[in-house]
This record gives C-alpha cells, sequence and structure tokens, in this order.
C-alpha cells in the first residue's frame, strides 16, 4: 500500500513538472545589430531578467546581428505576431506617424541629457502610437551619438555634394538629400560590401557600430558632428502582452525598467571608450568646423519646423514641451 501510495506521488510530481514544462512561453527576440553593441547586451540581461522574475515561465532568446529577421522587416513581424518580440531603432516607424521623427531630427538632442529630456516629453505620445500599431513599449537604449563616416575628408556642407549615403527611414533619406547627397539604401547586413563594390560613400552611424564593424577598413574618415542620439526600442506585440496574466506582466515591465535605466547610464560610459577604439584601429579623425555647424544648424531648424508642421498639435506640444524642460534644466525662467 505503501508503495502504491509513493509511486502515484511521484507520477503526479512528475505530471505537474511536465505541465509546467508544457505552458512555459518561449520567445524568439530579434535584433539587429551584434553582440559587442550596447542595446544587444542590454537585450540579454533584459532576457535573463524575465526568465528569473518569472521563474522560467518566459524564456526569451535573443536572436542577434538580424540572424532571425532583417533589421527593417522587424517591426512589421512584432505587429503581424510573427514574432512575440522584437528590438529595432524607433526611427524605422516614421513613416506610420510623425512622432517617430522625432529621434533623428539633427541636433534636436544630440546630447544624453538633452535625448532623455526629449524622450519624457514624448513617451506619452510614443507609447499612445505604438498602441495603434499594436504594439506594446517594453523600454528603448540609447545609442552613442551618431556621426559621420565617409571615405572622403568632409570639411564644410559643399564637401556632402554627390556622395552617396546609407538611408533607412524617411528623416534620414530627407536629411541626405538637404546636404546635396543621393540617399541610397542598403540592407544592414550589406553595408561592408557596398562600400566595397563603390556604392556607398557614407553612412551616419553611431560610434559603437563604428568600432564594433571595424569601419575604418572601409570608410576612414570620421566627421564626429554628434548629430543625434537615436534610440533603439524594445516591443512586445499587444495582444499577445495583453493575454499574460498580471504576475507576468509585473515581471516583464520590472525588467524592462531596469533594461532601460542600465541602458541610459552604460551607453553613455562607452562614448569615450568606443572613440578611443576607433582611433586606435585607424580611422582618420575630425570635429566639425563652426562653419559646418552654422550650415547644419540650417537644416536642422528647417527639419524641426517640417516635423512640427506634419502634426501642430501632437509635435508641437512636444517641442514647446521639450525647450521648456531645457530652460528649467538649465536654471532660466
Amino acid at each position: 500500500m505503501v508503495k502504491y501510495l509513493v509511486s502515484k506521488s511521484l507520477s503526479l510530481v512528475c505530471v505537474v513538472a511536465a505541465s509546467s514544462v508544457a505552458s512555459a512561453q518561449n520567445w524568439v527576440m530579434p535584433t539587429p545589430f551584434g553582440d559587442r553593441n550596447q542595446p544587444t547586451q542590454i537585450a540579454y540581461e533584459f532576457a535573463e531578467d524575465v526568465q528569473a522574475l518569472t521563474n522560467g515561465e518566459v524564456n526569451i532568446l535573443v536572436k542577434s546581428n538580424g540572424h532571425a529577421l532583417p533589421h527593417l522587416a522587424i517591426p512589421g513581424a512584432v505587429m503581424t505576431g510573427k514574432v512575440v518580440i522584437g528590438e529595432f531603432l524607433l526611427g524605422l516607424l516614421d513613416k506610420q506617424n510623425s512622432i517617430f521623427q522625432h529621434d533623428m531630427i539633427p541636433f534636436l538632442a544630440n546630447n544624453y541629457d538633452d535625448s532623455q529630456l526629449l524622450w519624457q516629453v514624448s513617451k506619452a505620445d510614443t507609447q499612445k502610437q505604438l498602441h495603434k500599431l499594436g504594439l506594446h513599449y517594453l523600454y528603448v537604449v540609447p545609442w552613442t551619438p551618431y556621426s559621420a563616416f565617409s571615405t572622403r575628408k568632409i570639411e564644410n556642407i559643399d564637401d556632402f555634394g554627390g556622395l552617396s549615403i546609407r538611408a533607412f527611414n524617411q528623416t534620414v533619406t530627407s536629411l541626405i538629400q538637404k546636404l546635396g547627397a543621393n540617399p541610397v539604401k542598403v540592407p544592414l547586413k550589406d553595408v561592408t560590401s557596398a562600400f566595397e563594390q563603390g556604392k556607398l560613400d557614407g553612412r551616419f552611424a553611431s560610434l559603437s557600430v563604428g568600432e564594433d564593424s571595424q569601419i575604418w577598413t572601409y570608410a576612414p574618415y570620421l566627421n564626429d558632428l554628434r548629430i543625434w542620439i537615436p534610440k533603439e526600442i524594445v516591443v512586445m506585440n499587444k495582444s499577445a502582452f495583453d493575454k499574460l496574466d498580471e504576475k507576468t506582466k509585473a515581471a516583464i515591465e520590472k525588467a524592462s525598467l531596469k533594461a532601460e535605466r542600465n541602458g541610459w547610464l552604460q551607453t553613455k560610459e562607452r562614448v569615450e571608450t568606443d572613440l578611443a577604439s576607433l582611433k586606435n584601429g585607424g580611422i582618420i579623425y575630425s570635429k566639425p568646423s563652426n562653419k559646418l555647424l552654422r550650415e547644419l544648424e540650417v537644416i536642422n531648424q528647417r527639419m524641426t519646423q517640417e516635423w512640427i508642421e506634419q502634426d501642430p498639435k501632437q509635435n508641437g506640444d512636444i517641442y514647446r514641451a521639450y525647450r521648456e524642460a531645457q530652460r528649467q534644466s538649465k536654471g532660466i525662467k
């Protein structure tokens, strides 16, 4: 009798364990960049935290460097539910709603303090528009500043004329055209070969991406414009998130808060180390002249005004709130 009860108890334990394993959710998380980049490293940490906080009920497999999906395909894949979760540049959604263009307007917010202020005042409207696209916001990670890498030296705005520069969204395309250059669409995985084949002469990229891709081997000139600090965003399919129980939602949100906090802190710390690595690799470094900065400021003003005019209420309110936040942060009344 005792042997029978022990046998039944063990069987019950095995059934419960098997049921628990079967009920665990396993998600593939496509990310576009390599493992050495900060957003990808944060994604791995986030996946570990989610697994721990949900006691293994949610397991996220990070597929970096475009191995699961090409960068441009990730937003649509999350919207349609092809994947539950994914990471991509926030600015890739700029055709969906003009709110998403704020991330890549040149010099609107090109240092970390201003970038955080701009995100604080635009976050609520961004989340609202993400919901309309069927996306649930989890967290963002800023890049190290984007600057201009090219096959020839750039000293003034005329030097951009005629260059073929990689374009990956509507906002960047507009900037390239205003510089008198030619926007060329090239998938992220093909950028190096496009330079080698003469299809590209330049690209705007973060210092981290430049360092990771050894950009000095194909675009040896860096004009350190620090033109913007765009953000990688991690989102879930909203329908999939809404179906989770409250405990699981809370665990994912807790991991997301940590990921975003670490993202802002750790990325900022990488700026100087990435720049040093670029110089050690052989990059030919220069800072923008005052003349070039003045010329680019004219483009900034044009693009900012065009952005506001697309949605005077939404974008105008964000812009005014941003400028007010800047004044308050500097103690200006």
